[in-house]
């Protein structure tokens, strides 16, 4: 028969209906929360203002919850269309939730002088660039840490939050990295300064490197064994393999990036002269290097 051919359980067709629906209704609402969370009219930003920046984070933020439902909506069915539901609006409430939080503590960890939302209310293409992949990096890590966990609903959130917070610390140190790098080649002037400027090409570069990081850090998950009785252990082990990707990553695209830009001043193409096409072609190195790590540790 041709069923025997398909890989989709059809006795599970109404519980794949109702987890599309509830995605439908998060999605839906990403509108009006981007708008109550900035405290502006999303209709007035995006139709009479004609607010780029803020359609382009609106979008990034629609695309990271879609990614994130992907993790919300995978596994095993619950007993129960009810048990079902509940568990796909309590994964998506918490996966929304913290991705907001990462928006806060960009802002205040990675970048302190920066208001990110300051940016976009000011149309800063490069600002928005920049918020809309820092949640889309967060919601792939938080989509492989919900495909991860397995069992209790309980200790399946425990790990889901100490996931995010340790890949927070990973993301936060990858900022670090770009910072420094940066205030090197630029004789100390700060990063957050030419995303004031609008440096879209810089934006680029650097919103590539936190998604690259993202799909390495995700790989993670791949590499260790969910056990929700050692949970500690487990987690320890997944930082420390997640760390070790960051690292890996980082000194690959180094490799790479002095062949495909070679004899490119890169510091002065990208920091200086804004030249989207070598920020662009710097950034797409680090997330292939995060794919291909990713390709490697799930074969």
């Amino acid at each position: 028969m041709l069923t025997d051919f398909i890989n989709v359980d059809v006795d599970l067709a109404l519980y794949y209906l109702v987890d599309f629906l509830i995605a439908l209704a998060l999605l839906s609402a990403m509108r009006f929360l981007a708008g109550l969370v900035g405290n502006v009219s999303a209709t007035k930003e995006i139709s009479h203002n004609d607010n780029k920046a803020f359609g382009i984070s609106l979008a990034g933020a629609m695309v990271a919850v879609s990614i994130m439902l992907m993790g919300v909506v995978s596994g095993d069915a619950g007993y129960s269309l009810a048990n079902e539901a509940l568990t796909v609006i309590l994964f998506g409430v918490i996966g929304i939730t913290l991705m907001w939080l990462t928006r806060i503590a960009f802002d205040r960890v990675s970048f302190p002088g920066l208001s990110i939302h300051d940016q976009i209310m000011k149309d800063n293409v490069a600002a928005s660039i920049i918020d809309a992949c820092n949640m889309i990096a967060t919601a792939i890590i938080i989509k492989g840490a919900m495909t991860w966990v397995d069992g209790d609903l309980n200790t399946a959130i425990i790990a889901v939050v100490t996931s995010f917070v340790g890949s927070q610390v990973i993301m936060a140190l990858a900022t670090l990295y770009r910072v420094k790098v940066y205030e090197k080649r630029h004789k100390g002037s700060p990063l957050h300064q030419a995303i004031e400027e609008n440096n879209v090409a810089l934006a680029l570069r650097f919103s590539a490197y936190r998604i690259g990081i993202a799909i390495a850090v995700s790989a993670a998950f791949t590499a260790v064994e969910y056990e929700a009785d050692a949970l500690m252990t487990v987690f320890m082990l997944w930082f420390g393999v997640a760390l070790a990707l960051f690292i890996l990553l980082t000194l690959i695209a180094i490799v790479i990036r002095h062949g495909a830009l070679h004899r490119v001043n890169i510091g002065e193409e990208v920091g200086q002269q804004g030249n989207i096409a070598v920020g662009a072609i710097e950034g797409s190195i680090y997330i292939v290097v995060g794919l291909l790590l990713a390709g490697l540790i799930g074969a």
